[in-house]
């Protein structure tokens, strides 16, 4: 099942900011996870939320079913990423 990637404007911000190695790595895998729907891990201790694991970085993704989209929210490293939850 394919979904949409949607990506909040702050996380566009925050992709021109890293290397772009990084950046397009973490492009590159959301693409592929939005054909494949493979990779996505529950948040544990949250009510709702999901990650996607991209090396030292993590994308916080929620997910809507009708239509089906990957709606990319935050982006950070994974030392920091969880503080903004």
């Amino acid at each position: 099942m394919k979904y949409e990637v949607r990506y909040d404007p702050k996380c566009d911000k925050y992709l021109e900011k890293l290397p772009k190695q990084i950046a397009s790595r973490i492009v590159k895998k959301m693409r592929e996870v939005g054909e494949t729907a493979r990779g996505i891990e529950l948040l544990k201790d949250e009510l709702y939320g999901y990650k996607v694991r991209i090396g030292d970085y993590r994308v916080l993704i929620d997910l809507t079913y009708n239509p089906h989209t990957i709606w990319v929210r935050h982006i950070d490293h994974r030392g920091r990423v969880y503080d903004r939850l």
